[in-house]
């Protein structure tokens, strides 16, 4: 948390939303893709539904995020500079609204 955003970063002095994602299946010993074009492409599955639970990935053009239970999610955010928890539906629509991006997929995380 609160890590700074970088894009292209990987590390605690600074991450993208990428790597938050891709570091989360390293540590649990699994492969990911690095980048969120790659990832949206490796990720098999997509859930059709407005509700979202634990472990759910959202997918928009270049970003991603992981739901950390029904209404919150983490994600590197540019325009915060940093990673932060926010709410599920405020972020899909703030991105919607900021940069016209629209949620393309929702993933869950294979255990």
């Amino acid at each position: 948390m609160k890590t700074k955003y970088i894009w292209g970063g990987k590390t605690y002095k600074g991450i993208d939303c990428s790597a938050i994602l891709q570091l989360l299946y390293y540590y649990n010993n699994k492969f990911y893709p690095r980048d969120t074009k790659n990832q949206l492409k490796y990720s098999k599955s997509n859930i059709k539904t407005k509700k979202f639970k634990k472990g759910d990935v959202i997918f928009w053009r270049g970003h991603v995020a992981i739901c950390i239970d029904a209404k919150r999610l983490i994600h590197a955010y540019g325009p915060k500079k940093k990673v932060v928890i926010m709410l599920i539906n405020k972020t899909i629509e703030r991105i919607e609204m900021t940069t016209k991006l629209v949620v393309r997929k929702v993933s869950s995380i294979r255990y």
